[in-house]
């Protein structure tokens, strides 16, 4: 490792920056250096108000204590992985740890979109994003327009995420019955379960399907009947929740490359233009003001799949223009059609 580069005199921002929780610290300088640009200690004491002497003890730490495959680079004078790095192996959850999360999650409910559950959900990110792969837990922001009925959580709920848990971390194959959105009755599926996330106010299962040879989601109130069952399986390496995800617009999954991606552009003008531009709805997503002020905005995102973008267009009401593509287009005039005609 390089010697550390002397440090000039210290800025009040990098004093109070030292007294940060070694956790935060070594997590931002993760998400850092996982954007490949490769950043020095300087770079990495500039962008998180630290001193480099702490982030050089940081960084010997990630690399000796953690074992993640943390490399300087001569050439390029920064750091970087030398293999991927899915997750962030700083904090070893047991399972009443996660369902203390899933518990405070709910919890939240009654002071959604409040400044307070801004900030308690601001604190709970910082540990779900050390959680491991098998679960994952997304805080966002609820627009105002949205209303929550405040209810506890049933025992049965709490006993569900528990078993799913176990059969998770265990690789442990699972069968419950299932019904769909669209189906007419429960059907009994039998899943590898790979992951539980917390994605868009639900909790949802990710498990590979052997009898449909591919990873399905399901939304964990219409899980019944959950069995644990004795065989094991082995969870395919290469599987990442967030890649997996990563095409649709929300719980939906296109799988990884079969499809071209769909450029979707909508214009938004109003409260609609500032709420949007406020916030991250999808990975891929770019903002372009079409007006000084923002009062009228551009939204541009790649997207695998056009349903749920259809119905998050038509919450907007007329707020929202669909630029493109025509596809997007004909889908929110057939629906718009077919209220109409519901109405008459």
């Amino acid at each position: 490792m390089p010697p550390l580069p002397r440090s000039t005199q210290k800025t009040p921002a990098m004093r109070s920056g030292a007294s940060r929780p070694a956790f935060w610290r070594m997590l931002e300088i993760h998400k850092i250096i996982s954007l490949g640009k490769y950043p020095n200690c300087s770079t990495l004491a500039r962008e998180t108000e630290l001193t480099p002497k702490t982030i050089q003890r940081d960084i010997s730490f990630m690399r000796d204590q953690m074992g993640l495959p943390l490399e300087y680079d001569a050439v390029r004078h920064g750091y970087h992985y030398t293999a991927p790095v899915h997750d962030f192996p700083m904090l070893h959850l047991s399972r009443n740890d996660l369902v203390a999360l899933f518990l405070a999650r709910h919890a939240l409910e009654p002071l959604r979109g409040t400044l307070m559950e801004r900030m308690l959900a601001e604190s709970f990110s910082k540990i779900a994003d050390a959680c491991p792969g098998q679960i994952s837990i997304a805080w966002h922001e609820l627009d105002a327009a949205f209303s929550v009925k405040a209810s506890g959580v049933l025992a049965a709920d709490v006993t569900l995420f528990g078993d799913l848990l176990d059969a998770v971390r265990a690789c442990r194959e699972v069968c419950f019955d299932y019904h769909k959105l669209t189906g007419t009755g429960a059907e009994q599926r039998t899943v590898h379960p790979y992951h539980v996330g917390q994605i868009e106010h639900g909790w949802y299962l990710l498990g590979y399907d052997p009898m449909r040879g591919a990873v399905r989601t399901f939304a964990l109130q219409r899980i019944m009947n959950l069995k644990v069952l004795e065989e094991r399986f082995t969870r395919d390496p290469g599987f990442n929740a967030r890649d997996h995800l990563g095409g649709g617009f929300g719980v939906w999954s296109y799988g990884s490359g079969e499809k071209p991606l769909h450029e979707v552009h909508i214009r938004f003008e109003g409260y609609a233009a500032r709420v949007v531009a406020e916030r991250q709805w999808h990975p891929t997503q770019a903002i372009r003001k079409l007006e000084p002020d923002g009062s009228v905005i551009e939204f541009q995102a790649d997207l695998a799949g056009l349903e749920e973008i259809t119905r998050w267009v038509l919450s907007w009401g007329s707020r929202a223009q669909v630029l493109g593509p025509p596809e997007l287009k004909a889908r929110v005039q057939e629906e718009l059609q077919a209220m109409m005609q519901d109405c008459g």
